[in-house]
């Protein structure tokens, strides 16, 4: 093996390893058949406290319509919308959703300046004392 090679190969190894944990939440944890809002990008994926996880994604889409999106997906997919709403402008805005599968909760949060919307996806095992999810 060549030096440049086995530099490459190392390199790829430890962003792997870096990324790993991350795919890993989303794929088989809380997670789990919770789909990223369309034409976004995401953020990264995390734990937050009471035993939940997160997912960030920025999109360009206004909140109202990331709202709605989940909750079509939300629905086929096993969730009860338990409450939804927000409010915007011209200069920005937000919105929330929150929602229950069995003994699941799930907050989601989006808002931002006009054109840039930060979407924050969150479940927990059980509905938490605070379910913040900005």
């Amino acid at each position: 093996m060549t030096r440049a090679w086995t530099s490459r190969f190392l390199c790829y190894l430890m962003v792997c390893a870096l990324f790993l944990p991350a795919v890993a939440v989303a794929e088989g944890g809380l997670l789990a058949g919770i789909p990223a809002p369309a034409d976004s990008k995401s953020l990264g994926t995390g734990t937050v406290g009471s035993g939940g996880e997160k997912a960030s994604y920025q999109t360009s889409a206004n909140p109202n319509a990331v709202i709605e999106g989940y909750k079509q997906s939300l629905a086929s997919a096993g969730w009860s919308v338990i409450g939804s709403g927000g409010s915007g402008s011209s200069y920005g805005g937000g919105a929330g959703l929150q929602a229950t599968n069995g003994s699941k909760y799930l907050s989601i949060s989006a808002g931002g300046p006009a054109g840039t919307t930060f979407v924050h996806v969150c479940v927990w095992p059980e509905k938490p004392k605070d379910d913040n999810c900005g």
